[in-house]
């Protein structure tokens, strides 16, 4: 019987989310160590700021931002779907993000500080992981199966590799009786080379009888 299977063949999103996770983990952690890591907020609708790094506004709760979305697109990168899906995820959150802010002027809900730069950041970095996330594996083929040759090429494979063992046998050694004397095991010796013993005569009368007296 002959199917097709398709190859999956390469994703055409693993490595750009992988590379923007990257990038944003990094600003991330030089942020909360080299720019501002105060943590303070006025949530839901007071105005927060913070220090600029790199020509961005940031605040504790905007670093650690930035290194939640790089360590989610980091973690699922080696997988297509789970690139693409969180790749829209955090697309999706760094967009309303950016708009929150943008509309606001002074931070996201009091708690992300953000000024024109990091909310212009944010947008193109939702643009592209939402870009990314809508496209395909290129490169797949279809190929066709024939599973009974397969299975022919199994089992010949198996038939060669079968080791058939003969059974051993062990032959009886035979063993002479512990008390046999030497003369015992000479008789068959010269029974079997074809030598007689001699034998005496008996004297007459039998061999009970007793010698015949000479006469007087």
């Amino acid at each position: 019987m002959a199917t097709k299977r398709k190859t999956r063949g390469t994703s055409l999103a693993k490595g750009p989310v992988g590379l923007i996770g990257l990038v944003l983990l990094i600003y991330g952690v030089t942020a909360l160590i080299l720019g501002s890591h105060s943590l303070a907020q006025h949530a839901p609708s007071g105005s927060v700021s913070g220090k600029t790094w790199l020509g961005l506004e940031v605040n504790g709760w905007s670093g650690l931002l930035f290194v939640a979305a790089g360590l989610l697109l980091l973690f699922v990168s080696p997988l297509h779907w789970g690139a693409k899906g969180m790749s829209l995820i955090v697309g999706i959150v760094l967009g309303a993000a950016a708009l929150v802010a943008l509309a606001k002027g002074h931070g996201v809900l009091g708690i992300f500080a953000a000024n024109g730069r990091t909310e212009l950041v944010w947008g193109i970095a939702a643009a592209l992981l939402i870009v990314l996330s809508l496209l395909p594996r290129v490169g797949g083929q279809t190929r066709p199966i024939d599973y009974r040759d397969a299975r022919g090429d199994a089992d010949a494979g198996g038939a060669r590799r079968r080791v058939v063992r003969e059974p051993r046998t062990v032959e009886p050694v035979a063993r002479e009786p512990v008390g046999e004397t030497e003369s015992a095991r000479e008789v068959p010796a010269r029974e079997q080379a074809g030598t007689t013993v001699p034998v005496e005569p008996e004297a007459p009368g039998g061999r009970g009888a007793p010698p015949p007296v000479p006469p007087a």
